[in-house]
């Protein structure tokens, strides 16, 4: 199992429609892929679940009642085949204070992830990804499956407060790395819905200031008006030829992380 997450603290900058869209193509290849949303806003899972699902469902759930209920009895299907679910909602607007309320040790509210895994291995085991979709706020849940995750994809976009999202990001999990006694998990930098303009030369050039050009994927999004209206049908992207950019884009990005 390998396990990616896509984070980093700005809202708006693609994250969710990039781990969908890599996640069909998983799928769409053979692998067995399981999602899990993060995001109380749950817009992964209302563009994938079919229209009768239990919202109730969501991580908070194996949180309150560890000794009763395990992660795969909060997996749900999908519309697509190879795609399963752990949905998202307003539910997780709750988990921090219930880490904090049950984890009064800042290491072990670190290791949250950790203990899940541990504890339900065999489940996670039997999928060949896991894909993580964060909010924008990252709380104490979602830094622990961060330090979990074998790789980060971090989209940037023509945004100075999007950059600013990635070093922020960059400096907690170092921060929490130092805490629980970890190298911190790998970053590859995406840039997402590149324009090509005045800005994307300028935040290349803070890259290279900043000793992050190592960390820049290959790849690259292009912006496409045309294609950010029609992103909730999955199968757009490898079916529709108008879009042949994006979809050559995911190709090299899936064999950059896969």
């Amino acid at each position: 199992m390998k396990m990616i997450s896509f984070a980093v603290k700005k809202g708006g900058v693609g994250k969710t429609t990039l781990c969908k869209n890599v996640a069909y193509k998983f799928a769409l290849d053979g692998a067995k892929v399981l999602l899990l949303d993060l995001d109380p806003q749950a817009t992964l899972t209302l563009n994938l679940v079919n229209n009768v699902y239990n919202k109730n469902k969501t991580i908070k759930s194996v949180l309150t009642e560890p000794e009763l209920i395990k992660i795969e009895q909060l997996i749900q299907p999908t519309k697509y085949k190879n795609i399963d679910i752990i949905v998202g909602g307003e539910q997780l607007n709750k988990v921090s204070a219930i880490i904090n309320l049950n984890y009064s040790n800042e290491k072990d509210q670190h290791l949250i992830a950790d203990t899940l895994y541990m504890e339900n291995h065999k489940t996670f085991d039997s999928y060949d990804y896991v894909l993580i979709d964060y909010p924008p706020s990252i709380n104490e849940l979602s830094l622990s499956f961060l330090m979990l995750s074998d790789l980060i994809i971090a989209p940037l976009t023509d945004d100075g407060g999007c950059y600013k999202g990635v070093l922020d990001l960059k400096n907690t999990l170092n921060h929490v790395a130092k805490i629980i006694n970890k190298q911190p998990p790998n970053i590859n930098i995406l840039l997402n819905n590149v324009k090509n303009n005045d800005v994307t030369e300028t935040i290349l050039e803070w890259l290279k200031n900043d000793n992050l050009t190592q960390y820049l994927l290959k790849c690259e999004i292009k912006h496409s008006d045309t294609f950010s209206k029609n992103t909730v049908k999955l199968d757009t992207i490898w079916t529709n030829p108008t879009f042949w950019r994006q979809k050559q884009a995911y190709e090299e990005l899936i064999k950059e992380i896969k």
